[in-house]
């Protein structure tokens, strides 16, 4: 059946399905199988919101779809889930180019060059992967000078778009290729071929402009020299210490009467105090010291250093200006060419993001408190971002379609995921502890069993539980210290203090974390038992909940479990079906509950720790309409007679 239902390059997910159940006689074995797998098809192209009969069938498109979910998305056992995959790909398989060909019939230039690779001392490997190459150039006409990287490009385009070749496997092919050709353009045997080197190169994915490495090295010595250290509150804007900053301030005060001396210590007592306090009301410039109130925290530090970076290969990309001064990163000509060349990159799959404003109020900040640019200058960079800045309020739109793949079921899969990843442990620990009873005739206490492997299965399964009763940011759920412990009749509470606390000041009470009773039993067996087993010997003294574990035999002391919150997010995305990032629980805690009940906004606020209920609305008045919409359906269904 699969030799005979294979798809063209130009044939659509519906033409493939209609000839699936229109090949066979109909009630024969092979037609109900047709139909069953038209049906599959069908079905992907639903899950991943193609248009059947406009999209063009593509094996490699259906292979990347079942290879970025899991079973739990579509709620189906990981047995359905794999027929369905086998099945599907099964008849995706494009007509093969060289059906019924063989290296041996080819004739002309390039069978002599196959001929000489089997005869030479070349490595097999060549011997085995030079045929499609051959082939290729063959069908296509290519003497040998004239094969350039242009070619081998054309090559790796073949494969992918004609072959279907997934495009990993497609680039092995064509640097393989490049290899082949430049060894025998260096060996003497194959001379009077004409070979000339080729050298391929593919862009590293991880790197996202194509500019020198060092573009941004001379922005980003400045960024660390002086603007990092106004940033923390350390120096001025023009590197002074505050001793020096006062003096030149007193030094510029021209001779002052008694009363108007008097008045000006008043004044900058005043200022010294609310500098000390960081009681600054407004967003007014930072007048040369960034208050501490504003002062950044060494993960803002990190992110606007990545930031300046960006600036830099994004200009250098666009037009070969090299930003090497914060004073030319505020330009606002610049500003607007940054603006400009970043909307244009902005990802097709996320038209919203946010990424560009982020930079534009950064280099905004820059040039109002640390430049301290004249008010024109600030004017026309408020328009660019005006322009370019963000749209919207609230969660992010790409957010939003993640929490609307919440459904009601995968709701309850969440709520009940820690305690499935218990029962699962518990079964391994009787499962190891019958594998040594019976072979050594006893049976161990369940801690003996325990590795390290099983610990990190505990420590998610606390915090998942952790996670789904405030839903604390990432740092502070990897960052919990044993002394915010805290224990009352068998229960155990947590409580972060609130300068760990994003937006709280000192005088700000903790945020609290309550366990249940189950939960605090599994954390006190934790922390007696299996805890211990974590740690290094010479790191009895970790201060940390969730202490680092050994990673590639080495093990950081006095570290927390950085990779903690997003190993949970795996587990939600093999048990739930959906992929979120760690601070998307904070966003899904609300989503739920509001879900529920629209007019729960004042106990979310409480629930996730926001300081003023405007905020709580900024980011959830409107998180979804199709939860009124669903009311409404309800409602309609309710009056039909």
């Amino acid at each position: 059946m699969n030799k005979r239902v294979v798809t063209t390059q130009t044939e659509t997910y519906q033409a493939v399905a209609d000839r699936l159940t229109t090949a066979w006689p109909a009630g024969t074995p092979e037609a109900k199988k047709g139909a069953r797998i038209a049906r599959r098809i069908l079905w992907v192209c639903r899950q991943a919101n193609w248009v059947p009969e406009t999209t063009v069938a593509s094996h490699q498109a259906v292979t990347k779809f079942f290879d970025t979910h899991t079973p739990a998305t579509f709620g189906v056992t990981p047995g359905t889930y794999a027929v369905y995959r086998s099945e599907v790909l099964s008849v995706l398989k494009p007509q093969p180019v060289r059906k019924g060909r063989y290296i041996l019939q080819m004739t002309g230039v390039y069978r002599e060059v196959h001929d000489r690779t089997v005869d030479s001392g070349m490595p097999e490997a060549f011997r085995w992967r030079c045929s499609p190459l051959l082939w290729y150039l063959h069908d296509h006409g290519i003497a040998p000078p004239d094969i350039s990287v242009d070619t081998l490009m054309e090559y790796y385009q073949f494969s992918l778009d004609v072959e279907q070749l997934a495009e990993e496997r497609a680039r092995r092919r064509a640097q393989d290729a490049a290899k082949y050709i430049s060894l025998m353009a260096s060996d003497p045997d194959f001379g009077e071929f004409g070979f000339c080197p080729v050298e391929i190169t593919f862009p590293n994915r991880s790197i996202k402009y194509n500019v020198p490495r060092d573009i941004a090295d001379a922005l980003l010595k400045e960024y660390d020299n002086r603007v990092v250290l106004w940033a923390r509150g350390e120096v001025s804007n023009k590197g002074e210490t505050w001793a020096e900053y006062i003096a030149r301030l007193d030094a510029a005060e021209t001779p002052a009467s008694t009363s108007d001396k008097k008045r000006a210590w008043k004044a900058r007592q005043a200022y010294q105090d609310t500098m000390a306090k960081g009681e600054q009301v407004s967003r007014a410039p930072a007048k040369g010291f960034m208050p501490e109130s504003r002062r950044w925290k060494p993960a803002t530090v990190r992110s606007r250093r990545d930031h300046c970076a960006t600036c830099a290969k994004v200009m250098y990309e666009a037009g070969q200006f090299h930003i090497e001064t914060v004073e030319e990163l505020t330009d606002p000509e610049i500003v607007e060419a940054i603006a400009k060349r970043l909307d244009a990159r902005k990802p097709k799959d996320n038209p919203q993001s946010s990424y560009t404003s982020g930079i534009l109020s950064f280099i905004s900040t820059l040039a109002k408190d640390f430049v301290q640019r004249p008010p024109d200058d600030l004017e026309k960079i408020g328009k660019v971002k005006t322009k370019y800045g963000k749209k919207h309020e609230g969660i992010a739109f790409k957010n939003k379609e993640i929490l609307r793949k919440f459904t009601d079921a995968r709701i309850q899969a969440l709520i009940d995921m820690p305690d499935r990843i218990t029962a699962h442990l518990n079964r391994e620990v009787v499962r190891r502890r019958e594998a040594y009873r019976q072979e050594h005739g006893v049976l161990p206490p369940p801690v003996a069993v325990f590795d390290q492997s099983l610990i990190k299965q505990v420590m998610l399964a606390l915090a998942a539980h952790i996670m789904l009763t405030r839903a604390p940011r990432r740092s502070n759920l990897a960052g919990l210290r044993l002394e915010w412990l805290r224990w009352r009749d068998g229960c155990a509470t947590l409580e972060v203090p609130a300068p760990f606390v994003k937006s709280r000041k000192v005088q700000d009470p903790p945020l609290i974390i309550p366990l249940d009773v189950k939960v605090s039993k599994l954390l006190d067996q934790y922390l007696k038992s299996l805890r211990p087993k974590m740690l290094h010997p010479d790191d009895a003294q970790n201060p940390f909940l969730f202490p680092s574990p050994p990673h590639a035999g080495k093990q950081r002391f006095g570290g927390f479990y950085v990779g903690l919150p997003d190993r949970l997010v795996d587990q939600v995305h093999e048990r739930v079906g959906v992929r979120i990032h760690p601070h998307l629980w904070r966003h899904l805690l609300g989503w739920i509950w509001l879900k529920e009940d629209p007019d729960k906004l004042p106990a979310v606020q409480k629930l996730l720790g926001h300081k003023s209920i405007e905020t709580t609305i900024k980011y959830y008045a409107d998180i979804d309409e199709s939860v009124v919409l669903k009311k409404w359906l309800e409602y309609l269904d309710g009056k039909k007679t």
